[in-house]
């Protein structure tokens, strides 16, 4: 996650360098993640955060940047009990997150190239990243107990591209202690596909149901030891599925005119 902050922010003063005549602007959103077609059937929603740096042209009819996407789209933690063939009994939580992240060159059409209330469309194209971590944490504090294997259980990724569009609206219109021109209320939405990606899940709508448009390929088990016995002992962490990437997402930000 930090190396593609850097080179994102990398991209952005090399941009900024090269762009003299650009209004360069930066963006944070809520984003709201729905998946389509096959996807929904193993993924019920995402929650994240999307920035931008966008670079708007003298014209004010095209703008292009780069975007970085990070949601979460499952997590789940329970406390479990584990009574190993010697009779020890350990207590832990278990915690898995899985997350996505999309990095994503972009392109906007301004349909007004003036005004408080800016419509536009968008089309983005870059790749995704899907992760998988597995955190154990004893509630007690007094557990020896450790994972055997690494804490990232699956990753896997695909090249994505996205079209949608959204308006952008002056905040100094709306709000008449604020400058006109500096901060912009952003609303967009777009739907995104790719290729073909592995992912996890635990928390799926249905993981023992049998589906057309994608695969469950296997169960996914961490193993545990108690480092003063060295007994092992497995446990369902979740379903590994694999389906063409598809998804629609809703945002709502703010934009900053660094240029202004």
């Amino acid at each position: 996650m930090k190396s593609l902050a850097t080179f994102v922010l990398a991209l952005a003063i090399v941009a900024t360098a090269n762009a003299q005549e650009w209004t360069p602007s930066f963006g944070a959103n809520y984003a709201f993640t729905l998946p389509t077609g096959g996807m929904k059937e193993n993924v019920r929603f995402g929650n994240g955060a999307a920035l931008n740096v966008m670079f708007e042209a003298p014209s004010h009819r095209l703008a292009a940047g780069l975007e970085l996407n990070f949601s979460g789209y499952g997590h789940s933690k329970s406390e479990q009990d584990y009574e190993f063939p010697d009779g020890t009994v350990a207590p832990m939580n278990v915690i898995v997150n899985n997350t996505f992240t999309n990095l994503m060159a972009t392109t906007r059409l301004y349909l007004l190239v003036d005004g408080p209330v800016r419509p536009y469309a968008t089309v983005k194209a870059g790749y995704s990243f899907f992760r998988t971590r597995l955190v154990i944490e004893d509630p007690n504090l007094e557990d020896s107990c450790k994972p055997v294997e690494s804490d990232l259980l699956s990753h896997d990724g695909t090249f994505v591209y996205s079209a949608g569009g959204g308006v952008r609206i002056d905040a100094g219109w709306i709000f008449k202690s604020q400058p006109r021109g500096r901060w912009y209320i952003d609303v967009s939405s777009s739907m995104t596909q790719g290729g073909r990606v592995n992912y996890m899940n635990e928390d799926a709508p249905d993981p023992t149901a049998t589906h057309n448009m994608s695969t469950r390929s296997k169960e996914v088990e961490a193993e545990f030891i108690n480092t003063q016995t060295q007994v092992v002992h497995s446990h369902h962490v979740g379903y590994m599925y694999n389906s063409f990437v598809q998804m629609m997402d809703f945002r709502l930000g703010v934009t900053f005119n660094i240029g202004y």
